[in-house]
């Protein structure tokens, strides 16, 4: 028995080396197998974590994408909102600065003004957004010549019938008193900016046609009335701008239309569109109401009549109160004529002695 210890030993050992290489070959086996599946899970984990990151990265991505992109359409609206809010604004802006711009409130740029003669004539010139340094002037233009009237509120003409009055709030008004015909024409009303501004106004003044005439239209310079007749007079007036009832009466110097002391006075006016036919009425004449009767509409603008009052017969002409002057010249005429002859007659006859 003893023999076989050795041989079982040597076998004992031999299992055990054995037992142990292959423990030991399973366990590096099993070690590699598991740093291989370690490796593989590493690399998967890996290559998780990168598909992981990269579907992160690309959601994240992606996500700040649409976040961003409703951001920047919104920006691109609001930019472009702004942008043609901006062009707006600065249309706006413009238009904003030209209405600020001095401009005149009569858009036509010009105006005309009719005045009847011997009247006050107002030129007006209303100026929209005048500037604190910018300056108002009336100059008139007569053929190629500008005559500088006005600047601001002073007065440079060297007639003293034009003047500035100024009308609150933005009329530059020129003023000429006593409007004359040689001051018909065109005046400028000139803003001084670049290029300056104009306003043209064209002055025509209206000479009246003032006549006094009898029932038949005829023009007539005197008139014969019996006493104790009615006197009729009758005044036309045209070629005014308007109806007129600015008529006035005078006998001598005295005005007759608010006459009430001497009584049976009267006054019918009828208007006309360019003028008016007025009625004067003076009834039970006297040799007190002969004289020189005048009709006028202003200082410049009159004519007269001589009323002759006779007691007794007289002719009918003098009887119907019409005028006698055009009657009696051929009658003057004619006596002129053999008051002539006469002396040439009785000329020749003294020559001939």
């Amino acid at each position: 028995m003893k023999p076989q210890q050795p041989l079982t030993t040597v076998l004992v050992v031999i299992f055990w080396i054995v037992s142990f290489s292959t423990s030991h070959e399973n366990d590096v086996k099993g070690s590699a197998s598991s740093s291989s599946s370690d490796d593989q899970l590493n690399v998967a984990f890996q290559s998780s974590s990168s598909a992981l990151r990269s579907a992160s990265s690309d959601d994240y991505s992606s996500s700040i994408q649409q976040q961003q992109q409703p951001q920047q359409q919104q920006d691109m609206d609001e930019s472009a909102s702004s942008h043609s809010k901006g062009g707006s604004l600065s249309d706006a802006t413009a238009v904003n600065l030209a209405e600020r711009s001095p401009r005149f409130e009569d858009p036509s740029g010009h105006a005309n003004v009719t005045v009847q003669l011997g009247d006050t004539a107002f030129l007006n010139c209303r100026v929209l957004d005048l500037q604190d340094k910018t300056q108002v002037s009336w100059v008139r233009r007569h053929e190629q010549e500008l005559h500088l009237l006005t600047v601001g509120m002073q007065t440079y003409s060297t007639d003293s019938r034009f003047s500035l009055h100024f009308q609150h709030p933005n009329d530059w008004r020129l003023q000429i008193k006593f409007a004359r015909p040689r001051d018909e024409g065109i005046y400028e009303c000139q803003v001084s900016i670049h290029p300056p501004r104009i306003y043209t106004v064209r002055l025509i003044v209206a000479v009246p046609s003032v006549e006094m005439v009898d029932d038949h239209g005829r023009v007539i310079e005197e008139k014969i009335y019996k006493t104790g007749s009615t006197i009729e007079l009758k005044c036309v007036v045209s070629k005014v701008p308007g109806p007129t009832a600015n008529i006035m009466w005078r006998h001598g110097l005295r005005i007759l239309n608010y006459d009430t002391s001497r009584g049976g006075i009267s006054v019918k006016t009828d208007l006309l569109p360019y003028g008016a036919v007025s009625r004067l009425y003076i009834a039970n004449a006297s040799q007190r109401d002969a004289g020189n009767y005048t009709c006028n509409i202003s200082e410049s603008s009159w004519t007269t009549v001589v009323v002759h009052i006779l007691n007794g017969e007289h002719p009918a002409a003098m009887q119907h109160g019409q005028s006698s002057s055009s009657e009696r010249r051929p009658l003057v005429i004619s006596m002129l004529v053999v008051v002539l002859a006469s002396w040439f007659f009785m000329w020749k006859c003294s020559l001939s002695r």
